[in-house]
């Protein structure tokens, strides 16, 4: 059943069906034009950082360990806290994950635990980007240039959002950064990712990767493939979708800020639950906000019966069975993350609509 308040809606911006037609009608639905046109206008948003869509955001990772040259062998921290293709995409390059654990109030990696010890043998960090909050710190970057680390940013919910600290565009700070642009996302082209970076020698390497080896597009005949290279192209089917969702991005954004500020508003005096900070002006954009409470089940329950979506927060890597490791120096990724759901942000969510869900959240917990 589908809720009275959705925790999410896919909004359609306008285009879509116009530039899908203009697609089909030039009968190229393969990567192409609108792949182009798209890149393009992702790349003005990211601060003109060189950009490379790709099928999805895991592909992304993949391909962006493989252009640093991390396969086989080689090592990757991940946090323990992250959706799970974070560390699928390690694997799929061949390497093995190294779980590391978060701080408690940005969800995001700890970098006091990056002691030379734990660091040794590594050759990359993919920092998360966890709801759109920036996973950045100053320590963070310190450490990897001085031990020679690779940074990948993990900016698959943060297209948009802004480092407070540099103001630049998460994605952009690392060695490499990741979007997606799957359905739950402030922009999206049904499936599909991209590959961040500055460096015109890496986004070289990665559009080899992505295309069979290939340096420049070819007929598929007669091509010479100089390079590793795989499969990940996007289509302009996707892309034309993903170009018309573009117009609607600052929309989004203020719509996204605007709601979170009403759910600290309607919160501020909530007792025995806390609405996770976001540091919206200095350019965070929240893009699911998180409620983090002790007893979940009580508020689950009062959210269902009253017809509010909710997302309850994913398990830590540690706890899933194919990365099942049982360690207790990842205290604080499992004591959160059972405490932890994100709230309604779809893009039709009206005021009366957040103020409703604020008050069966003040209904359930200040009660208990």
């Amino acid at each position: 059943m589908t809720p009275d308040i959705p925790w999410w809606t896919v909004e359609m911006a306008g285009k879509e069906l116009d530039y899908l037609n203009e697609v089909i009608s030039s009968g190229y639905i393969n990567e192409g034009e609108f792949a182009t046109r798209l890149e393009f206008e992702v790349s003005k948003k990211m601060d003109f950082a060189n950009i490379t869509l790709c099928t999805n955001g895991t592909s992304a990772i993949f391909l962006a360990l493989r252009a640093l040259g991390i396969g086989n062998g080689a090592t990757v921290i991940v946090p323990n806290l992250t959706f799970i293709a974070t560390a699928n995409a390690v694997r799929l390059a061949g390497a093995n994950v190294k779980l590391i654990d978060i701080k408690e109030h940005s969800l995001t990696i700890d970098e006091e635990l990056l002691t030379e010890e734990f660091t040794e043998g590594v050759s990359a960090i993919i920092a998360v980007h966890v709801s759109g909050r920036s996973a950045i710190t100053k320590k963070l970057l310190e450490i990897c240039e001085a031990r020679g680390i690779y940074l990948v940013e993990d900016a698959a919910e943060a297209f948009g959002s802004k480092d407070p600290l540099s103001q630049k565009p998460l994605g952009t700070i690392g060695d490499l950064g990741i979007l997606s642009f799957s359905p739950n996302k402030v922009v999206t082209s049904g499936q599909g990712g991209a590959v961040v970076t500055r460096s015109t020698e890496w986004d070289e390497k990665v559009r080899a990767l992505k295309d069979q080896g290939r340096l420049r597009r070819g007929t598929g005949g007669d091509d010479w493939h100089e390079k590793e290279g795989y499969n990940f192209k996007i289509t302009n089917l996707q892309a034309a979708v993903g170009l018309a969702q573009m117009v609607k991005l600052e929309e989004r954004v203020t719509h996204l800020r605007a709601t979170y500020k009403l759910y600290q508003t309607e919160l501020q005096d909530l007792r025995n639950g806390e609405l996770l900070n976001f540091d919206i002006e200095n350019g965070e954009v929240p893009l699911w906000p998180e409620l983090k409470v002790a007893k979940r089940v009580l508020l689950e329950r009062t959210l269902l019966r009253e017809g509010v979506g909710f997302r309850n927060f994913w398990h830590p890597l540690s706890m899933q069975p194919g990365f099942l490791t049982n360690r207790p120096d990842l205290p604080i990724s499992l004591q959160v993350s059972p405490k932890l759901m994100w709230l309604p942000s779809a893009f039709n969510l009206s005021k009366s609509d957040v103020k409703k869900v604020c008050q069966l959240i003040c209904q359930s917990l200040n009660n208990n």
